[in-house]
């Protein structure tokens, strides 16, 4: 799944999409909301993000979204639920749009396999690069591509830490809120690591291609749900 400054960079994307005069309260619990999903780690993500039961043994699970909408789509007017659920939709669409254009999973006979226990091998479509399956998730490949990453978009999209105040009425069952300030400081140490000319040793990403599927999916998001009038009528009215 995207890393936090992924999430932060469609978060601010968005921002600039819906105006210039949003409320500072507004801003920050919508941020706060697109960092809430990652306040549970392992097992527990399944739970944080909205995983259906189907496809368990997959690599990769996208949120079901409607899952989502039905416990929480009344509250998509508060920052903060509005925020949780971008989060969603950018792993939505990068599970089930991304990935499939960038790399293929496969078994030891070359076939596009999904089931973790049966992958031998990813191919990368846009170099036809392999790479063994056990190295992949690694600081050498997807995971280190994430940090190679994250000083040009903390510096494209002005992505700084924030600071930590306790959520009132977030009353979800899913996340406990006052674990943010982990994530939080995590944040920090993100953002004043790394140095210009990180992005030039990617091996799994194109950078622009990644920055561009946000911006899509950023905008998307915006169209789709900000747009519904009483989402934009809440905000708005924020604003005045």
């Amino acid at each position: 799944m995207p890393g936090f400054i992924i999430h932060l960079a469609e978060a601010s994307m968005i921002m600039n999409r819906i105006g210039k005069d949003l409320d500072s309260d507004w801003k920050q619990e919508f941020l706060f909301g697109n960092l809430l999903p990652d306040t549970r780690l392992g097992g527990d993500k399944a739970i944080s993000h909205f995983w259906s039961a189907e496809g368990a043994e997959n690599i990769a699970r996208a949120p079901k979204l409607s899952l989502f909408l039905e416990k929480y789509g009344h509250r998509l007017n508060e920052p903060v639920i509005l925020g949780y659920y971008a989060h969603l939709y950018l792993d939505e669409r990068y599970v089930d749009e991304y990935w499939p254009k960038i790399l293929t999973f496969e078994d030891a006979k070359g076939r596009p396999e999904p089931r973790k226990a049966f992958i031998h091998r990813v191919e990368l479509k846009e170099s036809g690069e392999f790479i063994p399956f056990e190295k992949f998730f690694s600081s050498e490949y997807y995971y280190g591509d994430y940090t190679r990453s994250n000083h040009w978009l903390v510096e494209k999209y002005h992505i700084e830490p924030l600071e930590y105040r306790f959520l009132e009425n977030v009353n979800m069952d899913e996340v406990d809120a006052s674990r943010l300030s982990r994530v939080l400081s995590e944040l920090e140490y993100i953002c004043q690591k790394g140095k210009p000319g990180d992005e030039k040793q990617m091996k799994v990403f194109n950078l622009e291609q990644l920055d561009a599927f946000v911006q899509y999916t950023a905008e998307r998001f915006y169209q789709n749900v900000i747009q519904s009038s009483h989402i934009m009528k809440n905000i708005r009215s924020g604003i005045d």
